[in-house]
């Protein structure tokens, strides 16, 4: 029966696990490939006096940590207390998100473990490491405040300029078969949209009716669907 491995507190050398991942798009790309980031690591690794493992995702994008099931392992071992060390050849082999590594490292704090992505010197276990990784923090928080800015903004200028914003209006199943009524009984478009306007009937905006808002219905997947029901 093999021993369960020494936590944190208990274990000399320290041990890093060391994550390469390439998506399917960089399989011919022999700077990203793995057995390159694999040597990179080791090597960083037996520089620093680390032991090392190596775990792979393969053929997974950066896009949500939660899809990648080789660094999920790796996140869970190390919040357990089984390894000391997250090693990375760049912040982009775990995520091209800056606010999603500003998490990874706000977790590893928490939890005690260190991060270590070569390619910026974010290294959680010394001074300057921290520092850098503050920064990024700080840079992913005025990321979300800006992205935040300029969707307010620009939702702002599509009311301006009359645009819907939200869920697309949906105009009652029978305005709609009046106005098929209606025009089935000859009335013309601008005659069909001043009545509605007299009788108050609102359009699915709230706005006025007008002959090419009754041509808009008509040419609408509800009133094809009622037509062929007979409405």
């Amino acid at each position: 029966m093999t021993a369960p491995r020494a936590r944190r507190a208990d274990r000399t050398p320290p041990l890093a696990l060391a994550y390469v991942r390439v998506s399917t798009t960089e399989q011919a790309d022999e700077g990203a490939s793995l057995d390159a980031q694999r040597a990179m690591l080791t090597a960083e690794a037996a520089r620093r006096g680390w032991d090392v493992e190596i775990v792979a995702d393969e053929g997974y994008s950066a896009k949500a940590i939660e899809n990648r099931p080789g660094l999920l392992r790796t996140l869970e071992r190390l919040d357990q207390g089984e390894a000391d060390v997250l090693l990375v050849l760049r912040v982009d082999r775990l995520s091209r998100s800056v606010g999603d590594f500003a998490g990874l490292m706000a977790r590893s704090q928490r939890r005690g473990w260190s991060l270590v992505a070569l390619d910026l010197g974010v290294d959680t276990s010394t001074p300057a490491g921290d520092l850098m990784a503050h920064v990024l923090a700080s840079v992913a928080q005025y990321e979300r405040k800006v992205i935040g800015q300029r969707t307010r903004e620009g939702m702002a200028q599509r009311r301006a300029e009359g645009v819907h914003i939200g869920r697309k209006p949906v105009l009652p199943e029978q305005v709609v078969a009046r106005i098929i009524a209606e025009r089935a009984n000859g009335s013309g478009l601008t005659e069909i949209a001043g009545r509605l306007t007299a009788d108050g009937v609102p359009t699915a905006t709230g706005g006025k009716w007008h002959a090419s808002t009754i041509r808009r219905v008509l040419d609408s997947t509800t009133a094809h669907r009622l037509l062929a029901k007979g409405a």
